[in-house]
């Protein structure tokens, strides 16, 4: 196979970090929901990623925001290694990391090692400001209604404004990741590692907390203890409280993305996913996504809001 045909930032960015040392083993690879070029490639033997996401006119600060983000969360150790990083280009050169995507655990050492990796990076020097969530559903809606002729359900977009305005006071708390999705977190054998920092800001912590908890720890056990691993100590009432407020946030954030998904495979997901538990969809899209539905997960990511939206003891008008 030919090594694909680089653009001329990628390749002025690879003569940059590596002067005059060959660039072996290129390969393309997925840029996944931003849509970004991804490539893979060694040099003397050390294997790097280099990505060159679209500048966007509509959002200048893009390719500042999440390099930035990108340099704090390297140097505390939750990011790979930045090589190069160039905000005018919006190019950034990487280690690649080899680990294992997280995936569903009940490993209480794994648990507390996730956890520490996140009480790392809160901790750590702020995040500048991003778009809100209420900005990407908007930006989601309006794709959907592009490709499919019709917008997110209603009511998640209303579920999502009430949860938005009760979660205010800790929308900027900390430096936060914001899409901790399974693949997003690799597991190695010395350090767990965040990747993919296109949507990182200031953020709520207990939200990355529970975006974790949508994929990692399905059960509710499990979820207290990947809360009490990151708090160090058993939870009480208010941060419990303040973990079912997240989770409801962060299902709504992953409907809405599945959505998307859905409208851009085309067509209704099988009658018989309609109904299916949460915990059996996500098994299944997780063992084989090709052959599952992303509006069959939608649907069921939407229950699931709906359930804790429900259970919340805040106002609720229009769920």
């Amino acid at each position: 196979m030919s090594a694909p045909e680089l653009h001329p930032d990628l390749a002025a960015a690879l003569e940059a970090a590596f002067p005059g040392r060959p660039v072996e083993d290129v390969i393309s690879l997925s840029g996944g929901f931003s849509g970004a070029a991804l490539i893979a490639f060694v040099v003397d033997g050390a294997p790097y990623v280099a990505k060159r996401f679209a500048l966007d006119p509509s959002d200048p600060e893009r390719a500042a925001r999440e390099i930035a983000c990108m340099r704090v969360a390297s140097e505390r150790g939750v990011a790979p290694r930045l090589h190069h990083a160039d905000a005018r280009t919006g190019v950034t050169i990487m280690d690649r990391i080899t680990g294992t995507p997280l995936r569903p655990t009940r490993d209480p050492t794994q648990i507390e090692r996730v956890a520490e990796a996140l009480r790392r990076l809160h901790d750590g020097p702020p995040f500048p400001r991003g778009p809100s969530r209420m900005d990407f559903l908007r930006f989601l809606d309006a794709q959907c209604a592009a490709l499919a002729g019709v917008g997110l359900p209603a009511e998640l977009v209303r579920m999502v404004a009430e949860l938005e305005r009760v979660s205010a006071p800790h929308a900027h708390a900390a430096a936060c990741h914001r899409d901790l999705n399974p693949n997003n977190v690799l597991v190695t054998a010395d350090r767990v590692v965040f990747v993919d920092w296109t949507t990182a800001g200031a953020g709520d912590p207990f939200v990355d907390l529970a975006q974790l908890g949508v994929f990692a720890t399905p059960r509710p056990e499990q979820r207290e203890a990947l809360l009490e691993a990151y708090l160090g100590r058993p939870a009480n009432d208010d941060e419990r409280a303040r973990a079912r407020l997240a989770r409801a946030i962060a299902l709504a954030f992953y409907a809405a993305s599945f959505f998307f998904g859905a409208a851009r495979v085309g067509g209704p997901p099988p009658e018989d996913d309609e109904h299916r538990p949460l915990a059996e969809v996500l098994a299944a899209f997780g063992a084989a996504p090709e052959r599952t539905h992303p509006g069959a997960v939608a649907a069921a990511l939407l229950r699931e809001t709906h359930r804790e939206a429900r259970a919340l003891d805040v106002p609720r008008e229009g769920l």
